[in-house]
């Protein structure tokens, strides 16, 4: 035979079972957000380095197709039969690495059109280059390209960050 004492204790054990079913889906739709951030961030960060590494590939590659030189002379001015020098507005940088180094970075799913070498703007990169240039033992190859954060309105400054990567080779390798 039962007694009354006995009722109290399952009844009060099915309410405490009932009361944490949805107590698992709560934490779920808590933990969810938070876990969608971190692959979003995750996700923006190896763009990133994927970026970095593929502007550290196409300096390379520039700074080697510079160090050879090919149209002979310095590093600013060409020569025949490569270019004609009487123009004035062609020197060996422009005439052989810009197009490889666009070029790689164009095959590797990025936009050459907007990489910048040595600086953002065109007077820091004509004094870079005719320092640069004249060095008769080194060539470096600097490159800078825009990457946008998608911040959104957030942070309205930090929308843009300028990812570079250097390479130095020496003449004539």
């Amino acid at each position: 035979m039962r007694t009354l004492t006995s009722y109290p204790y399952r009844y009060r054990r099915k309410i405490t079972r009932r009361s944490e079913q949805g107590q698992s889906f709560l934490e779920f739709a808590l933990i969810v957000p938070v876990l969608f951030l971190m692959l979003l961030g995750v996700t923006v960060i190896s763009q990133g380095f994927n970026l970095q590494m593929v502007l550290y590939g196409a300096s390379y590659e520039g700074a080697r197709v510079w160090a050879k030189n090919p149209a002979g002379g310095d590093g600013i001015h060409c020569m025949l039969p490569a270019c004609d020098p009487n123009l004035g507005t062609t020197n060996n940088f422009e005439k052989y690495v810009i197009p490889v180094v666009r070029q790689y970075i164009t095959n590797n799913g990025f936009e050459g059109a907007k990489v910048r070498f040595f600086a953002t703007d065109q007077r820091g990169y004509q004094n870079a280059l005719s320092i640069i240039g004249n060095n008769p033992q080194w060539v470096r190859v600097t490159l800078l390209y825009p990457y946008e954060l998608p911040l959104g309105n957030l942070a309205v400054n930090f929308q843009q960050v300028w990812i570079s990567a250097s390479c130095t080779l020496k003449r004539g390798s």
